[in-house]
């Protein structure tokens, strides 16, 4: 119910969602395609109906007062139908009916539906007209008018008499030409029989008791077929279609063959023998399905090595070999699957398995794991190193199988040895990689076969010695010397050092380094050798001399191999400085009366190169040669007479050079004067060339002082000695024990050793080297650490001697050997052995406890503890028990043979080390009646409707009884049903339970059937069953509900109605008989007006929320009437609710405020705003809404339009002073209901005021400050009046920005600073006002001083602020006047200065 009522929420609101006001553009259906139905056989003038909760079919109106009318454009041959319209409210609706008159009526099964297309055409108030197709698609609905058919009406079966109960055996099909209830059939058997059933809906008809062809070989059953509505409506006398079934029983095969098997002695391999063994193959069928078919090989022979084969022996068969048999082949022999076959319909088989086993004989030469083996064994491995273990494999068993392994090639040297049992091959000899890295040896297996027959293999193994860091590097040449000029650039490569390494990989990777301990300003490329400078040399200044230690590391691992050799670099001097003088740009004085010759300076130029020798010469200056230069002493003197040289100054340029470079020139300036005689004192700017130059001879003194050789490169790395000490071993074991079942790979000890040497000299190895015949020991070469790599077995060998030996891998190499004695220890290897390891016996259910079954008995090859044997068992639940030390079996608890036929026991014997064996006992319970039948379930639950017909199978109720025989034959009864109320049967064989009547849900709903189970036993025992039979109640729910009018309902209400007025009774009828089927509720399930309307049970439409016309001005509801059937049935109508107007609403501005703006002083009419209402009342005349000013107009500034709403000025005078804003509340009114609206006008601003300051004289007097304050740039400027000069281009932020007349009419400086930090003392601020706003209403401030504060005194010009120069005089007394304008008041301030205390 709640799925088809979501069903039609989701339909209704699909239509109504479009709903709502307003005409659509053009004309046009709500949907292309509308689905209707009408039953076959309806009488005329019928109408089709929309499927329940489908949109309407129609359209809206395209325009108010269109007239739309339907008709059918195509309209079909037979005529049966006819389009009709409905207009409501802004929809007008489609429907569809049949003619009248018509002499022809539907026929579903002639023609089920029916495609119309419908033109709509709208005539609008202008005449003109619009039109619009959709399609109407009648669906005709079923009437029951037609009865089931069988076809065919006759069956013939024929059934195997060993069917299964309740198999399917045939199934019978009829007809109904209706569909839906009217179609569906039931299907029963005519006559009551136990001996079969069909199933009501599908007509397949079960075996319900086993078929038995000696005492009955055919049956014969009518089968009736009818509808479900006639059954409804008439019950058992509803017309039934019959048809005939006959079941012919068919004779089973019931035996299959039985097969025994006479054996013949085992096969050896390869051999020629024939015969295998005699099958014997009987069947206790009689006649063709008696007769063996065939006895076949089927599993077990996949290369076909085997054949069958009759014998002359009637009832006998031959397994015959015909192909050489292989035991490497099938190891483990044949295990032959044989199928004994008779030649029944259908045949049955019996299978049985022939177990072949073979012979070994020395067919199978060894083979080799691999071809080729490859291994690897490091160069250090000492003598008796195991390096790979050989694997040999030979298909033979026992001596055949039996291999000796020896090298036959490729060990002329020695160098390897092979255990011949093991194949573990071993090192015999030290191995050297740079001697000889590859090896590649021939060994040979051969087995211990008879002679005559033994086989042989070879394989190669290929031996890769592994380098080990045994060379160190050694130089192209131990000592070089280079040299190299000085300032070459950074990274300049100085020489090339290369080495070489005998090892290979790794160990041959050499890298470079520099060994001094000092820092050097070389570096080496640790790949390639290559020796850099690190930094721009200077030969002035740093060392001139630079010795190497050049080293040479291998990459070898554990320990780097390295030599070292010596470089020796010597810087070689550039000429790369120029002169420089040690005093530049000379002044000198000169008397004009001066003698020629006369010295006049002496300039002197440095060199920092070594050895270069500095010229002087005079570059320009000496054109008149009346001076001359001493080239090598820079010696200048004059060599004319100065009387005659007309000029004041004389500038000689003079440069030095040490023959490629040139100092910077330097001037030598001489002012000639006359009166004196002589040379008025040099003066020249000393350079400091001197001192630096005395800097760097100390810097390269300490950087060329001899070097302390110990210092400045490392001692040789210790390991490098000699290998002077024998390795010796460090808590050496007295012995090792070991269990001989210990696991492989197990560590045993791990023995240490110590070197006192360094390095390789100290690096140790150890082996093995003797007292290990089988390969069962192996010693880690670089720990020490002993493991189990071989199989233990102390009956073997009970103790070894492992001679182990520990070197080093020092130049001579020096070892050390000890004794180890490992013993075996034993354990328990031999398991208890059974004299008969499988039995089988048989015992009664109720056996009494202590019964005797069989004496196991167990033997030992062990002794002492280990012999003695302790019996158990396993493999029960506690009813058999065996006696610990006799091995007795028992029976130790009450047997059922129902739980558990039959135990296989595993008695176990187990000797005093834990090792144990099993026998295994099978025993037999044999069967006693001790149990009441038993169903699967104490309860059982069934569901069948009411309708079906009787005899209409319930269930099938089987119960088990684990008796055999008489005993577990069981007969079923319903025991507590009385025999004049007889509602179900059950079949006393099968335990079929079916009805025996008809059934109604209204009477009773339930019903509780006890079936008995009694079995044949003496005495019978018996158990019960309850059945649930839960009766389905059928769908009898026939009419759906109707409303009075199947399309629209219509309605009004005022829109001012309150909540819960009634607004329509939408009330339906229901044609069924009174009860649930005519039960109706109502719901609204869509529409517009969903949230705004309820209904009742009694379809009483109500509102339930305020209306409103000019928001809505109607709804549209989707009303649902729907039964309480089992399967409801619904119906839906469309309700036009249409609101009806009131006057409520009150006119509304179109803004929530307005804002205007009006320059002050603007004359009258001004426009200031315009303020509009709406009046939102769906009324059929427009609201007539007046203006009013209601507040905030007091001084009559303003004035309204009563009917356009148009604010003006009225001329009176607007001063923005006074008042800047005005706020007026306008009124707006339609007659009945008004509402206010707030104008905001803003007055904008004129210029129509001037700046006042708030004082016209302001006195002010500041203390005096104790001391002065010194500012050098300050100082700098002109004091005074002096500021005030025209000629001061470099005054900073106190220099003048406005100027203006004195009275004598000069221009006098106006003073201001716009800083955003102003300098100098703050004094006071003067303050000024502007009563305008804007631009009109900012002020700027400037001063002008007068007398010596001129200049000095500056004010702010935004902030008024006066600011005081540090250069302004304040001492006690002082008194300064200053004017400060605002561009139009001018107020004097007059300063004082007094004496105060800080």
């Amino acid at each position: 119910m709640r799925a088809a009522r979501a069903w039609l929420v989701l339909a209704a609101v699909a239509w109504c969602a479009r709903a709502g006001p307003g005409p659509p553009a053009e004309l046009r259906f709500e949907y292309d395609q509308y689905n209707v139905s009408i039953p076959e056989n309806s009488p005329p003038r019928a109408r089709a109906a929309s499927p329940p909760g489908a949109p309407p079919a129609g359209l809206r109106l395209p325009a108010p007062g269109a007239r739309v009318r339907f008709r059918i454009k195509h309209i079909p041959k037979d005529k049966f139908f006819k389009a009709e319209e409905r207009t409501v409210g802004d929809f007008c609706f489609l429907s569809v009916r049949t003619r009248a008159g018509h002499a022809d009526v539907l026929n579903r099964e002639r023609r089920d539906s029916y495609r119309l297309v419908v033109q709509a055409t709208a005539t609008l108030s202008d005449g003109s007209q619009l039109e619009a197709d959709t399609v109407v698609l009648v669906t005709v609905t079923d009437v029951n008018d037609l009865s089931p058919l069988f076809y065919p009406t006759e069956y013939d079966v024929t059934v195997p008499e060993d069917t299964a109960v309740h198999s399917s055996i045939a199934r019978v099909s009829a007809e109904d030409a209706d569909v839906g209830i009217n179609g569906e059939i039931y299907y029963s058997i005519a006559e009551p029989t136990d001996q079969f059933a069909v199933h009501p809906t599908s007509g397949v008809i079960t075996l319900t008791r086993s078929l038995v062809a000696a005492d009955k070989s055919h049956h014969e059953l009518a089968v009736l077929a009818r509808d479900r509505a006639s059954l409804l409506a008439r019950g058992e006398e509803a017309p039934a279609a019959r048809a005939s079934v006959v079941v012919r029983v068919a004779q089973a095969n019931l035996h299959a063959p039985q097969v025994r098997v006479r054996h013949l002695p085992e096969l050896v391999e390869n051999s020629t023998a024939e015969i295998y063994a005699i099958v014997e193959v009987t069947d206790r069928d009689s006649g063709e399905h008696g007769r063996i078919a065939s006895l076949d090989i089927v599993d077990g022979d996949p290369d076909g090595h085997f054949r069958v084969r009759p014998s002359a022996q009637r009832g006998e068969w031959d397994v015959v070999v015909h192909a050489l048999l292989d035991r490497e082949s099938a190891p483990h022999g044949y295990n032959l699957t044989l199928r004994a076959r008779d030649a029944g319909r259908p045949s049955r088989s019996s299978y049985i398995t022939l177990p072949v086993m073979l012979t070994d004989a020395n067919d199978n030469a060894p083979v080799f794991s691999r071809e080729v083996y490859e291994a690897t064994t490091p160069e250090t491995a000492p003598p008796g190193t195991p390096i790979i273990r050989l694997k040999v494999s030979d298909r033979d068993e026992g001596r055949n199988a039996r291999v000796y392994i020896e090298i036959v090639g490729g060990n002329e040297g020695g160098e390897f040895v092979v255990n011949p049992d093991t194949g573990v091959l071993y090192t015999a000899v030290p191995l050297d990689a740079e001697f000889k890295s590859l090896y590649t040896l021939t060994v040979s297996a051969i087995d211990q076969g008879n002679a005559g027959t033994r086989q042989q293999s070879s394989a190669k193994v290929k031996l890769t010695v592994l380098d080990a860091n045994d060379n160190d590097p050694v130089f192209s040449r131990e000592e070089m010397e280079v040299t190299v000029a000085e300032n070459g650039p950074s990274g300049s490569v100085v020489a090339r050092i290369s080495a070489r390494d005998a090892d290979s990989g790794e160990n041959a990777y050499i890298s470079y380094s520099i060994a001094n301990l000092q820092p050097v300003p070389f570096d080496v490329d640790h790949f390639s050798g290559a020796v850099r400078t690190t930094r721009l040399l200077d030969y002035e200044s740093m060392r001139r001399e630079h010795v190497l230690r050049i080293r040479a590391s291998d990459w070898g691992l554990p320990y780097r191999r390295q030599a070292e050799m010596r470089l020796t670099v010597h810087l070689q001097d550039v000429n790369d400085n120029r002169p420089q003088f040690e005093r530049i740009n000379c002044v000198a004085y000169l008397s004009r009366r001066l003698p020629i010759g006369t010295e006049i300076a002496t300039l002197s130029a440095l060199d920092f190169d070594a050895g270069d020798v500095v010229s002087y010469r005079i570059v320009s200056g000496n054109e008149d040669n009346c001076f001359s230069l001493d080239s090598s002493t820079g010696v200048v003197s004059l060599s004319c007479d100065l009387s005659d040289v007309r000029t004041e100054i004389r500038v000689l340029n003079v440069t030095a050079t040490d023959g490629t470079h040139f100092a910077d020139p330097t001037s030598l300036t001489l002012h000639l004067v006359g009166g004196g005689g002589g040379t008025d004192g040099l003066e020249c700017r000393d350079t400091g060339v001197a001192r630096r130059l005395t800097e760097l001879l100390a810097a390269a003194e300490r950087s060329n002082a001899p070097i302390d050789m110990a210092d400045e490169f490392p001692m040789a790395p210790s390991r490098y000695g000699e290998n002077l000490h024998t390795p010796e071993f460090i808590d050496f074991p007295v012995e090792v024990k070991v269990n001989e079942s210990v696991a492989l790979g197990t560590s045993l000890v791990k023995l240490r050793a110590r070197d006192r040497d360094l390095g390789y000299n100290g690096l140790l190895v150890y082996a093995i080297s003797g007292g290990d015949p089988d390969s069962a020991f192996r010693i880690d070469p670089d720990t020490g650490e002993l493991k189990v790599i071989g199989y233990l077995d102390r009956e073997r060998e009970t103790e070894y001697y492992l001679n182990v030996t520990v070197y080093d891998l020092g130049k001579p190499q020096r070892s050390t050997s000890r004794l180890l004695p490992v013993t075996v220890l034993d354990v328990n290897d031999n398991r208890p052995r059974f004299e008969k390891s499988l039995a089988s016996f048989r015992v009664t259910e109720n056996a009494l406890n202590g019964t005797a079954i069989f004496k196991a008995n167990a033997t030992d090859r062990d002794a002492g503890e280990f012999a003695r044997i302790k019996y158990s068992l396993s493999g029960d639940d506690g009813e058999f028990c065996v006696e610990r030390d006799s091995g007795v079996l028992m029976v130790c608890a009450p047997l059922d043979r129902e739980r558990r036929a039959l135990y296989e026991l595993t008695i176990r014997a187990t000797d005093g080390g834990g090792l144990h064996a099993d026998a295994l006992v099978r025993v037999a319970v044999d069967d006693v009646n001790d149990n009441p039948p038993h169903f699967g379930l104490s309860a059982y639950s069934s569901r069948i409707r009411e309708d079906v017909p009787v005899g209409t199978l319930v269930a099938v109720l089987e119960a088990f009884d684990p008796d055999l025989d008489a005993g577990g034959e069981i007969t079923y009864s319903l025991p507590d049903q009385a025999s004049e109320d007889t509602v179900f049967t059950v079949d006393r064989t099968s335990g079929t339970l079916r009805t025996a009547k008809r059934l109604n849900f209204e009477e009773r709903q339930v019903y509780g059937v006890t079936v008995r189970a009694t079995d044949g036993g003496r005495p019978a025992q018996w158990s019960e069953a309850t059945v649930i039979v839960e009766v389905v109640d059928v769908d009898e729910n026939m009419h759906a509900p109707a409303f009075a009018d199947p399309s629209v309902l219509t309605a009004s209400v005022s829109e001012d109605a309150p909540r819960g007025t009634v607004v329509l009774a939408a009330t339906a009828t229901d044609a069924d008989p009174p009860g649930r089927d005519s039960r109706l509720a109502y719901y609204i399930v869509g529409g517009s007006g969903m949230a705004h309307f309820s209904i009742d049970d009694t379809g009483v439409i109500r509102t339930v929320t305020p209306l409103d016309r000019e928001a809505v001005p109607h709804y549209w509801l989707t009303v649902a009437a729907e039964d309480h059937g089992l399967v409801p049935k619904y119906t839906t109508v469309q309700v036009f609710i249409e609101v009806e107007d009131v006057n409520d609403m009150v006119p509304w501005p179109e803004q929530a405020s307005y804002t205007g703006n009006v320059v002050e002083h603007a004359p009258g009419g001004t426009v200031v705003a315009a303020i509009r209402c709406i009046d939102a009342d769906d009324a059929p005349q427009p609201a007539n809404i007046t203006y009013s000013i209601v507040a905030g107009n007091p001084d009559g500034l303003f004035s309204i339009d009563e009917f356009t709403g148009l604010v003006v000025t009225t001329g009176r005078a607007l001063d923005r002073e006074a008042a800047p804003q005005h706020a007026l509340e306008v009124r707006c009114w339609d007659g009945a209901l008004a509402c206010t609206v707030r104008l905001h006008v803003t007055v904008a601003d004129v210029n129509d005021h001037t700046p006042v300051f708030t004082q016209r004289f302001y006195d002010l007097r500041v203390p005096a400050p104790l001391h002065r304050p010194q500012d050098p740039f300050v100082d700098a400027l002109p004091q005074g009046d002096a500021a005030s000069g025209a000629g001061d281009e470099t005054s900073t932020e106190w220099e003048a920005e406005t100027e203006d007349e004195d009275e004598a009419g000069g221009r006098v400086v106006w003073d201001s600073m716009d800083d955003e930090s102003p300098t100098g003392i703050y004094i006071s601020a003067v303050t000024a006002r502007d009563d305008d706003l804007g631009e009109n209403g900012t002020l700027r401030y400037s001063a002008r001083a007068r007398g010596a504060a001129r200049g000095l005194l500056r004010v702010h010009s935004a902030t008024g602020r006066l600011y005081a120069s540090p250069r302004l005089t304040l001492m006690p007394g002082d008194s300064y006047d200053v004017t400060v304008s605002d561009s139009s008041a001018l107020p004097y301030v007059l300063v004082h200065d007094k004496q105060s205390s800080f």
